[in-house]
């Protein structure tokens, strides 16, 4: 049963929440992110996500969805938090009913096995800087069936709340690992039962997306927002594909690019509604 407490001023408890909102290093220390919003939460607490921390504003009247969610969660530590300090602590216009502080988990790799079954679809994005994209990225991957989304190199943190916010909460249901490198990539998907077949993304990709073959187990590779796939992965891809743009602009959006790439994955492999 939760421990019920209040905070009425810019103490400890204030001071954890707020730190582990901005702090990546902080967060990944105490193994806690901080999240809110109706989808994330919901998303945490529907896939089993427990709950070092949650806060409602003092003196309103919660909705049905609030006291569900309250009903529902694992939760050490309740805080009725007074709404001005509410309001500093949201990420919001208009504050949510609940934050919280959700605990990390460590099982992403044996759930991504889980949910991989015999035709894989993964997506190794290389770098990315933003946790913007990074969350858009989650949201497609979810949406289009992957079996789990890897990221390489020094790189967006998954667990930064505009991450959590950007995937509508896909980060909660969708496995996802920062891999350290391309080579320790490249030793786990060797030692998988079946090898995928790994497709690069570049401009200057041998042929068109449309045209791999993508119904086996594959590796979608989404390249840097600003310098694209680095060398060592387009000389490891078995493949390098290219989307055809005709505008102005000489390349997509890494979101948009990998969303392109997840939906032809999907069409490719009959996947419909």
């Amino acid at each position: 049963m939760a421990v019920k407490m209040k905070m009425t001023a810019r103490n400890a408890a204030f001071q954890r929440f707020e730190t582990l909102k901005r702090s990546r290093e902080k967060r990944h220390r105490q193994r806690l992110a901080f999240v809110e919003g109706v989808h994330p939460f919901e998303q945490a607490i529907l896939n089993g996500w427990a709950f070092d921390s949650v806060g409602f504003p003092a003196g309103k009247r919660l909705s049905g969805w609030a006291h569900d969610m309250l009903g529902k969660a694992s939760i050490d530590n309740l805080y009725e938090i007074e709404p001005a300090l509410m309001d500093e602590l949201s990420e919001r216009e208009e504050s949510c009913e609940l934050i919280g502080l959700v605990k990390m988990r460590e099982d992403a790799l044996g759930r991504m096995e889980q949910r991989a079954g015999e035709n894989p679809l993964y997506l190794v994005f290389d770098r990315p800087q933003g946790p913007g994209n990074l969350g858009t990225v989650l949201r497609s991957a979810d949406a289009f069936s992957a079996a789990g989304v890897f990221t390489t190199g020094h790189s967006a943190d998954f667990y930064d709340p505009l991450c959590i916010r950007a995937s509508i909460g896909a980060c909660f249901h969708l496995p996802f690992y920062a891999m350290e490198n391309m080579e320790n990539m490249l030793k786990y998907f060797d030692g998988l039962p079946v090898r995928p077949k790994i497709i690069g993304t570049s401009a200057k990709g041998t042929d068109y997306l449309s045209r791999m073959d993508l119904t086996g187990p594959t590796v979608l590779l989404i390249g840097n927002e600003t310098f694209g796939l680095s060398k060592g992965w387009k000389e490891r891809a078995d493949h390098l594909a290219r989307i055809p743009i005709f505008g102005a602009a000489s390349s997509l959006n890494a979101g948009c690019a990998a969303s392109i790439c997840l939906y032809e994955a999907a069409r490719q492999r009959g996947i419909e509604g």
